[in-house]
């Protein structure tokens, strides 16, 4: 773009991309390796995002690995899992978009066709080598999926690298992706949050040539010739938003403490049009955590255990304790219009001695503590069940001020133990007839081999003694997923559909094209990746 850049900028780049994520990384890279150069602002001291927390899966439809080994993914059969998982309550697989808006459907497409580029693209550029994950879908089960392994890949560990002592498999990636911007000559800030855009008032489309932002006491300017990408995360942690905006109430999760909804903020500013705002990638947590601090950086994936379960104030099992994480997680969101409450607003992960005692290395072990390792005050204990009911009262009471006043229901020991009974039951034969636990592809995965000659190896009875042990389990979020729309070319949306000239975004902190769902063991980056890649190439179209 020619135009006069006048001594009020601080630098002036082609392409200001905000966050230093996948998604952020992923725009750096595409944008630089197409000759921009690209100057990258994160708001906190260090970089990563999110993505740091995680463990750096991508779920990628159609792509490289499964090529190189053959796995068809066809592209009718994997729009149809997107959608029907998507936006379930609108799906129509005789519907030539599926019964979607086309809008949501262009996304959808987005994600299939562009995501193997973009990691093709990713890999040309140094950022990481890749192999894949023998992990199946979340929806594996479903008969829309026609390819219910395959779709999961990470980047290649480095030697030696040790699970939970170095660096997170996010962070690795995150990494890797900085590194290979910078080899193209990216340049990232830390400490410089980007409070406001800045548009040419000259023009009748107000493009956007640059972005206000603040680092320590300072105001600056930094301008951007083809445009500006935002990667800069969701609104978990702005409480005000994630009030007013999510559809039931979070303690807090993982997310990095500065998704704070920058740019839905931003975005309002700019005419953007706002989507998904009520959906998150939703998850649970240990509520004495999160009520210490919002950004727990530990959430509860997979409960650990077989002879353990989870019940609500009432003493009553609600949800297949293994179902994956976005799932289970909801059942926190449940409205009772008889007793006005959320009655699993709290529920409580009981488990034996065996589980307490198992000698497994869990990556999903948390909060459960190895033998021999310091209990966590948030793990309860007691000789039997009617004293650890007491032990669950008191707790539930100090928590009150934080949970609206939830307390055990005066049936909840009575029931617990009835619960317990049933649910031994089930276990015994290997078949859950109330929430069928472990039957689901993912649940057999994750669960392993069965204990003994037990027949099913999500479920053991719990044990007739004590001690027992509890969790107080509640809702949470990886982070959210609403926020300004975009097309499949990640152009941000005004409130009409139009793009807004030189605004681009990608990842959690726009709208995301999964919508309810969350597609398998890394759905949350591969989106991200391949929506940043986009957005990197498109910026340089004008």
């Amino acid at each position: 773009m020619d135009r006069d850049w006048g001594d009020e900028w601080h630098d002036v780049v082609d392409v200001v991309v905000v966050g230093s994520g996948a998604a952020a990384g992923s725009a750096a890279v595409a944008a630089a390796t197409s000759g921009a150069s690209v100057l990258m602002l994160e708001k906190a001291s260090f970089t990563g995002g999110t993505t740091g927390r995680s463990g750096g899966v991508m779920w990628i439809p159609d792509n490289p690995v499964m090529r190189a080994e053959g796995l068809a993914d066809p592209r009718d059969r994997a729009l149809q899992y997107l959608a029907r998982t998507a936006h379930p309550a609108v799906y129509r697989a005789d519907h030539p978009t599926l019964g979607l808006t086309p809008l949501e459907y262009e996304l959808l497409e987005a994600v299939y066709d562009r995501g193997c580029e973009a990691i093709d693209a990713l890999a040309d550029a140094g950022a990481f080598r890749i192999e894949g994950v023998p992990y199946p879908d979340y929806y594996a089960d479903l008969p829309e999926d026609a390819a219910p392994t395959g779709r999961i890949i990470q980047p290649t560990l480095p030697p030696g690298w040790r699970k939970g002592i170095d660096a997170t498999g996010g962070q690795l990636l995150a990494d890797g992706l900085l590194a290979a911007a910078a080899e193209h000559g990216a340049r990232v800030l830390v400490d410089h949050e980007v409070v406001h855009l800045v548009r040419d008032e000259a023009r009748d489309d107000r493009r956007v040539i640059g972005v206000e932002v603040r680092t320590g006491t300072r105001t600056v300017l930094f301008g951007a010739r083809r445009g500006v990408v935002f990667a800069s995360g969701g609104f978990l942690h702005d409480p005000d938003l994630a009030r007013a905006h999510l559809r039931a109430p979070v303690f807090g999760g993982a997310a990095a403490e500065t998704a704070t909804g920058d740019f839905v903020r931003i975005g309002i500013e700019a005419g953007a049009r706002l989507g998904n705002m009520s959906n998150a990638w939703w998850d649970q947590v240990a509520v004495e955590m999160a009520v210490r601090t919002r950004s727990t950086s530990k959430d509860i994936y997979s409960p650990f255990g077989d002879s353990m379960l989870m019940v609500n104030r009432h003493g009553v099992r609600v949800v297949n304790e293994k179902a994956p994480y976005n799932e289970r997680g909801q059942v926190h969101h449940t409205w009772d219009p008889t007793r006005f409450e959320y009655p699993n607003l709290l529920l409580f992960m009981i488990f034996d001695d065996a589980v307490m005692q198992s000698p497994a290395k869990d990556r999903f072990r948390w909060p459960v503590p190895m033998p021999g390792d310091e209990v966590p005050t948030l793990v309860m204990s007691a000789p039997d069940l009617t004293s650890l009911v007491d032990v669950i009262a008191a707790r539930v009471a100090e928590l009150a001020p934080h949970t609206g006043g939830v307390a055990l229901a005066p049936e909840f020991g009575p029931r617990l133990a009835a619960t317990i009974e049933r649910f031994n039951g089930f276990a015994a034969t290997g078949r859950d007839e109330d929430h069928h636990r472990g039957e689901a592809m993912i649940e057999r995965t994750w669960a392993g081999a069965p204990r003994g000659d037990n027949p099913l190896a999500a479920m053991h009875p719990l044990a007739d003694t004590g001690p027992y042990h509890c969790v107080i389990i509640g809702p949470g979020a990886l982070d959210t997923k609403g926020g300004p729309v975009v097309d499949g070319s990640a152009r941000v949306l005004d409130v009409d559909g139009r793009p807004i000239a030189g605004l681009f975004a990608a990842g959690n902190c726009t709208a995301s094209p999964a919508g309810q769902a969350y597609w398998g063991p890394g759905g949350t980056i591969g989106p991200a990746i391949t929506f940043g890649y986009i957005a990197g190439r498109e910026v340089l179209r004008g």
